[in-house]
């Protein structure tokens, strides 16, 4: 009897065990990168990223040193038939997925490139269309779907505050205005970042968080996922010089994202942001 109990004991502390590791493979919203599949010519790709669940809404930049296209998606799971995809067709060398960060989870896509692309991204509710195109003199920044664009154009032309460049669709048409009212344009948001010998300083007088996290990703090299909403909220400081992390960490102490920092006091690798549940406050 003594030896069944001790069994019984200890099945019931492996299940306890266990909970939590199955838990983690579930996402909250059961929201799940499905498939991806490549379409097109050399001379005009594009990438399908399917999901499925809860609709997502990606978190893009562009990274050097090799060239690639990251496409994050906040709170979505990778499916379980995930594979790498060789390409080598036109720019587009490959692609690669995986779960960039567990808790909360950060599904990765990344477009390895031959030389850097220009990009126009697109969405459905169950997937995110990447057209891409060569990344000739004066050609425009990455596109966003022509709704957002028109909502980001008409609380630009509202407010008087610039939205960043690569946030707003070439799609989008907007109307000049007239000369007396151009003369009396607000001026420019003031913005400068420097870093040296591991030390940050930012500068910015109602620049656009996304604008910021931008030029700290040009001057560190650090991986920054720019979470979709940055480019409509103002920045005023001035932080440094510090360590990177003390200064981006009072930049972001308040705001609407929790934030995770990847690398050493004197280098920055990875700044990872998610928004926070308003419902939390």
């Amino acid at each position: 009897m003594a030896r069944l109990l001790y069994f019984g004991a200890l099945l019931g502390i492996v299940a306890v065990l266990s909970a939590p590791m199955c838990a983690q493979g579930v996402a909250p919203n059961g929201a799940r990168v499905q498939h991806v599949v490549v379409r097109g010519n050399p001379d005009a790709m594009e990438v399908e990223i399917q999901t499925s669940g809860a609709p997502v809404a990606p978190d893009t930049q562009t990274l050097a040193g090799p060239d690639r296209i990251v496409v994050d998606f906040p709170g979505a799971l990778p499916a379980a038939e995930l594979r790498a995809l060789k390409v080598n067709r036109g720019a587009l060398k490959g692609v690669r997925t995986g779960l960039f960060f567990d808790n909360p989870p950060i599904t990765r896509v990344v477009l390895d490139l031959a030389e850097p692309q220009s990009y126009h991204i697109s969405s459905t509710q169950n997937a995110v269309i990447i057209k891409l195109g060569s990344l000739v003199a004066g050609a425009k920044a990455p596109d966003v779907p022509a709704a957002r664009a028109a909502k980001l154009q008409n609380a630009s032309l509202a407010s008087g505050t610039p939205v960043a460049a690569a946030r707003v669709s070439a799609a989008v048409s907007v109307a000049p205005l007239p000369a007396a009212v151009s003369e009396a344009a607000p001026p420019q948001p003031v913005l400068s970042v420097t870093f040296e010998n591991g030390r940050l300083r930012i500068r910015a007088d109602k620049a656009t968080l996304a604008q910021v996290l931008f030029e700290v990703q040009r001057q560190t090299h650090a991986e920054i996922a720019i979470p979709a909403g940055a480019e409509q909220e103002p920045v005023v400081a001035d932080l440094g010089p510090a360590p990177a992390r003390d200064v981006l960490a009072a930049l972001l102490n308040g705001s609407a994202y929790n934030f995770v920092f990847v690398g050493t006091e004197l280098t920055l690798e990875q700044v990872i942001l998610t928004r926070r549940d308003s419902s939390t406050f």
